[in-house]
């Protein structure tokens, strides 16, 4: 009953979104580390508390991640904390991120990063310090941050070549345009789009790619962009989408224009897979959400006691389709029930 009102409740955020053309959650100022795994490791291994640092916390793609690591630490039975904000600006993180790695029982730290060059100082602070980092979902090259970082994340080389073939199977030997649209750009999201870009010249060369645009991360601005897309491209016949609201932007840019096109978009939260399995939209891509989360807590506790890691801990990340959603929603009807509803936004 209370998964089913978590939802609903969802529902009601998205379409109070788009009715009253509101702007984005309410912002933040950084909050403090919330608790989560209490227990200690034994047997004279390094302890302390590992943390997890986030902005957008109030997003349900970032509660998934959250709530993953949490568990991977109560699986290692070590001292968790999440550092999290609800804002989403870079300043608002990097602050966060300064603070958290100052704390005096920090003995690692997990940083949903983007890949950004903005934190390589950070990096280089926690390195003095002795606090080993994972950065999981953006891979960046070997050598881009100091060597207390490690990445756990799919491989943005290869994972988006699926994709354009899933669409290309699709489409078969239509001509016309499709789309790409991004939440903002980051190492994730650029590598995907192009990734993309690149496969579809190979399997449909005569599909012509359109330029990557930013829909951003509030509903009805993205609906916004890809209505905008639609109305300008009289011959789409597809998009993709490289972040976790593009199947909500892709459906209701669909219904607001009344065309149907392919559409596939990322991560497995129930308002994506129910959107595939009502057929709104076509597929979506598992990017490694509770894989990479859970496991950077693992990475931590490794490195925290001095044992040596891969740089890339590489994880698959792959289409999924209305046959495939069962794990999916096996794994959100666990997790669902520990997340806190999504703000509703201020007309």
């Amino acid at each position: 009953m209370f998964k089913k009102l978590l939802f609903q409740l969802f529902v009601v955020v998205l379409l109070v979104a788009t009715v009253s053309g509101c702007v984005a959650p309410p912002a933040a100022q950084p909050a403090a580390p919330s608790q989560g795994s209490s227990s200690v490791a034994s047997g004279g291994q390094v302890t302390g508390t590992f943390y997890w640092i986030q902005n957008t916390a109030w997003h349900p793609v970032h509660q998934l991640t959250q709530l993953s690591f949490l568990e991977g630490c109560n699986d290692e039975g070590i001292t968790c904390q999440l550092a999290t904000t609800d804002e989403g600006s870079l300043e608002a993180f990097l602050a966060l991120a300064e603070q958290t790695i100052a704390r005096p029982d920090a003995k690692g730290v997990a940083m949903w990063a983007g890949g950004l060059p903005a934190v390589a100082p950070i990096i280089e602070k926690a390195k003095a310090r002795k606090i080993p980092v994972a950065l999981p979902h953006f891979p960046v090259p070997e050598g881009t941050f100091a060597d207390n970082a490690v990445q756990i994340a799919a491989d943005t080389s290869k994972y988006p070549d699926a994709i354009a073939k899933a669409m290309c199977d699709q489409l078969k030997s239509a001509k016309g345009s499709v789309a790409v649209t991004q939440n903002g750009p980051n190492a994730t999201e650029n590598a995907v789009a192009k990734g993309f870009a690149d496969g579809m010249a190979k399997y449909c060369p005569n599909i012509k790619v359109l330029e990557p645009q930013m829909e951003g991360a509030e509903p009805t601005k993205a609906i916004a962009v890809a209505v905008s897309i639609m109305q300008a491209t009289p011959d789409l016949l597809g998009a993709l989408s490289t972040t976790g609201g593009g199947p909500t932007t892709w459906a209701g840019a669909q219904k607001e224009t009344g065309k149907s096109i392919i559409a596939i978009g990322m991560d497995y939260t129930r308002v994506n897979l129910d959107l595939v399995k009502s057929g709104q939209v076509f597929a979506i891509v598992a990017q490694p959400l509770y894989d990479e989360s859970k496991g950077s807590a693992k990475l931590l506790f490794q490195m925290a006691n001095g044992i040596k890691v891969p740089y890339w801990t590489v994880l698959d990340a792959p289409v999924v389709t209305a046959k495939d959603l069962g794990e999916y929603y096996s794994l959100l009807d666990r997790m669902e029930t520990k997340m806190r509803a999504t703000p509703t936004p201020k007309p």
